[in-house]
């Protein structure tokens, strides 16, 4: 199951509560905190280094300047800071782990360390060394909850992690759980609303979590997840943080002008870490839009302040897209051979962004409107791009298939079910003996319809149907989805 960004990893990492002895959550943490979560980076080192001057042994202070050197890792991922940041993180576990304060502070720090830890080794390619990282962390974070059950941060993260190993393929979990890593959904979301729900110094994170998770495992929660983060971010307007998720969720749920106010309302004064990312996301919403300039501007930004190899092709590619589209071929041309030599192919993004340049074949321009303008929201415009392409005996299979398919999406969008069936199978019926996505892709999406219409048998067999295709290009991502959504049906 793929994230739109490995930065959300971030978010399973929050502060403590208000502890005894050394390790105590006193005011001038919650500063430094606070300055943190809201990406003022450098007032939260000035403001935690004061305190670990005071009291070097505070397991707060040590857990949020962990949390600051983990924030600017995810999000800028500078390979030339890597290897420092992960000397000082495991010089704090270290710390921690020689404390002899028998406090839930410091199991708790103990617990998010490792964590931390363990995702910025997954961000950096290092997964087998993360993996033990993160067995670690859950079994803290595990022993933490039979220990201190009243403790809300600890049953967020533990909460974020059940969800995510409960809503991963059977076969991998069957393995988590014989290494004593086992996921719920259910019990899982049910922890994350209890720290949603329940006064604690830290529920705006606990919701904002909550929404991203309801977003990630249930489709038909879209609506209020989007709802949920962009309240958020409108309380706290200086929290970059929480700009970025309603941008996110925004995105994806295809509300691309809110999505850009938030963008252009974002906080942009100094003092704040450096986002590139969010000008990549930006890009895209003004592709979307067809306001092709703004999209070169952003993702030229973008390019200009990244100091990462991740979405450099998806960058280029996006970039091509708005020249092709705009009129300025050869711009455009400059931008597609840039694909195949800058960055990695880790990312969805970019790995779609290397295949298209290895075909090396212009899209369908109604095709590419009509998609771009639905990924956007913009419903009505792109069934009158879509509407616009003739359809001929001598049409490539891709292109019809595609046809089906995109106007079934567009139906499904303008909440026309019967018409977006009828398009869904018919791009099902141009796929056959063909290895296109598409067919997978309505399946699974005919699968989202029956159940919302309260039909878990029709769906079963879609969803199943989806499974059953193989050698297509988003064969793991179908797959999740698919299985995700099998299980949410057995618990129904």
């Amino acid at each position: 199951m793929a994230f739109a960004h490995p930065f959300f990893l971030c978010l399973y990492l929050f502060s403590p509560i208000p502890g005894v002895a050394a390790s105590v959550y006193n005011p001038a943490v919650r500063q430094a905190y606070d300055a943190t979560i809201s990406l003022r980076i450098p007032e939260g080192r000035r403001l935690i280094q004061q305190e670990l001057l005071i009291n070097p042994d505070n397991a707060a202070a040590l857990l949020v300047a962990n949390q600051q050197d983990f924030l600017t890792w995810a999000i800028q991922q500078n390979p030339e800071v890597y290897t420092g940041i992960i000397a000082r993180q495991e010089k704090r576990l270290q710390q921690l782990s020689s404390l002899k304060e028998n406090n839930v502070w410091v199991s708790y720090a103990l617990a998010e360390v490792r964590l931390q830890i363990a995702l910025s080794k997954l961000l950096q390619g290092n997964k087998l060394s993360a993996a033990w990282d993160l067995r670690q962390a859950y079994l803290q974070y595990s022993a933490n909850a039979r220990l201190y059950p009243d403790f809300l941060p600890n049953r967020k993260t533990l909460g974020a992690l059940q969800v995510l190993i409960g809503s991963v393929p059977d076969s991998y979990r069957v393995l988590l759980n014989i290494i004593g890593m086992q996921g719920s959904i259910e019990t899982g979301m049910a922890n994350l609303k209890a720290a949603a729900t329940k006064s604690n110094p830290f529920r705006d994170e606990a919701q904002l979590l909550q929404a991203l998770l309801q977003h990630l495992v249930d489709p038909e929660a879209n609506d209020e997840a989007a709802e949920s983060v962009l309240k958020l971010s409108r309380q706290s307007p200086d929290n970059l943080l929480f700009s970025f998720a309603a941008i996110h969720v925004l995105k994806k749920t295809r509300q691309s002008e809110a999505a850009l106010q938030v963008y252009q309302h974002r906080p942009q004064q100094a003092g704040y870490l450096a986002f590139p990312y969010l000008h990549h996301m930006a890009a895209d919403l003004y592709l979307y839009k067809g306001d092709f300039g703004n999209s070169v501007k952003s993702n030229q930004l973008f390019l200009a302040q990244n100091k990462g190899d991740n979405y450099l092709k998806a960058a280029n590619y996006k970039l091509y897209l708005a020249h092709w589209l705009g009129g300025q071929a050869q711009q455009a041309e400059k931008h597609l051979a840039q694909i195949s030599l800058l960055g990695r192919t880790e990312m969805e993004e970019d790995a779609y962004a290397a295949r298209f340049a290895k075909e090396q074949s212009h899209p369908n321009r109604y095709l590419m409107l009509a998609r771009l303008q639905y990924d956007g929201g913009y419903y009505e415009d792109a069934m009158k791009a879509i509407s616009q392409m003739p359809l001929k005996p001598e049409t490539k299979t891709a292109e019809r298939a595609e046809y089906f398919y995109r106007k079934a999406r567009i139906y499904h969008g303008m909440h026309n079910p019967p018409q977006a069936k009828r398009y869904y199978v018919q791009a099902i019926e141009a796929s056959q003996h063909t290895n296109l996505y598409f067919a997978p892709y309505a399946a699974l999406q005919l699968g989202y319809i029956y159940q919302d219409e309260q039909k878990p048998d029709t769906a079963r067999q879609w969803y199943t149907k989806a499974l059953a295709y193989k050698g297509h290009t988003y064969k793991n991502s179908i797959d999740g989805k698919a299985k995700l959504a099998l299980q949410t049906l057995k618990n129904q």
